[in-house]
């Protein structure tokens, strides 16, 4: 099945901003690293900002408003449930592949992605705006449905 979502409301950012090569490494709109007390909890915090703006989450700002859309409103349209980036993502989880396409104006930007027990991809431009290549192998063990990204992590730690 085909879904169709309107994207609206969007706060356009300011081209100066999109002009300036400081500001794409930064992360605007997005969840900042003082919001993910998770992330790297025993570093100082100047490290735990330099790992999670220029290596986990390197150009937030220039690949969801320079090169994304982000700021913009379109209207996405792709395989139920359109909005999903990934089928690991549902409740319950799936394996296999998520498409859509984002439509703005003129603009017709596509986003695909896979997971598999044992591989993540992602390209394109996902429904939300990001401008997006992944490529991922999951951890020993591979995928367990029954265990959240979130769990795995903290037995990863130890925790």
């Amino acid at each position: 099945m085909i879904e169709t979502v309107e994207v609206s409301e969007r706060i356009r950012k300011p081209l100066w901003k999109k002009l300036n090569p400081m500001w794409w490494f930064g992360n605007e709109g997005e969840q900042t690293v003082d919001e993910a007390p998770w992330y790297m909890p025993h570093r100082p915090r100047i490290v735990r900002y330099i790992f999670w703006n220029f290596f986990r989450n390197p150009m937030m700002n220039f690949r969801n408003y320079v090169i994304g859309v982000g700021d913009r409103t379109y209207t996405v349209v792709g395989k139920v449930p359109a909005m999903c980036i990934q089928r690991d993502d549902l409740d319950p989880p799936q394996l296999g592949w998520q498409w859509s396409f984002i439509r703005s104006r003129w603009l017709l930007l596509p986003f695909v992605s896979y997971c598999g027990r044992k591989f993540v991809m992602q390209l394109g431009w996902q429904p939300f705006g990001y401008a997006e290549i992944k490529l991922n192998w999951r951890k020993a063990g591979g995928y367990n449905p029954g265990v959240s990204e979130c769990d795995r992590a903290a037995v990863n730690r130890g925790s």
